[in-house]
């Protein structure tokens, strides 16, 4: 066997190889982050400890996006997950969810006065099988999950903001 062709076999077999472990990667990921979410389940309070339910977005699109204080990539997103709720308060509601406790979250929310809702879940995320921060449920107006987003992301894309839009 020539290097030459040596040289190729084995590219071939590396680029197989590689595209079998980011289709594992790919589907482990998706069994990690539940395509539907009970969120009544969460029992979700506002930092005042009013009960909420998501079912009073309805009308618009909702960004819900779970996180946490301690999640660096939640907190990059965070100033352009704001601009969109100032951009386009008409156009669609912003929820944050997190479980961490009210005082750590009324501090933050001291600290960084979003314009978006900051909502807390009294039962762990992680009995509805949230545990990767941020992960970003995209809801119609009625309620259905268009699009979940894992990790941080570009809020302000113009795609993002066409689908937001295309949804109204």
């Amino acid at each position: 066997m020539t290097r030459r062709r040596t040289f190729w076999t084995a590219y071939a077999v590396g680029f197989a190889v590689a595209a079998v472990i980011a289709i594992f990667a790919v589907s482990m990921l998706n069994k990690l982050v539940p395509p539907q979410v009970n969120w009544q389940v969460l029992q979700l309070t506002t930092l005042d400890g009013e009960s909420v339910s998501l079912n009073e977005y309805r009308g618009k699109p909702l960004l819900v996006n779970v996180w946490a204080t301690w999640c660096k990539p939640c907190l990059a997103e965070m100033p352009a997950i704001n601009e969109l709720q100032q951009n386009y308060p008409d156009e669609i509601s912003i929820v944050t969810v997190s479980d961490e406790d009210t005082g750590k979250l009324l501090k933050f929310r001291e600290r960084h006065p979003y314009t978006f809702t900051y909502l807390r879940a009294t039962t762990p995320l992680a009995e509805q099988s949230l545990t990767v921060f941020p992960t970003t449920y995209l809801l119609d107006g009625q309620g259905n999950v268009e699009a979940i987003y894992i990790g941080a992301q570009s809020w302000s894309s113009t795609n993002f903001i066409e689908k937001i839009l295309s949804l109204n």
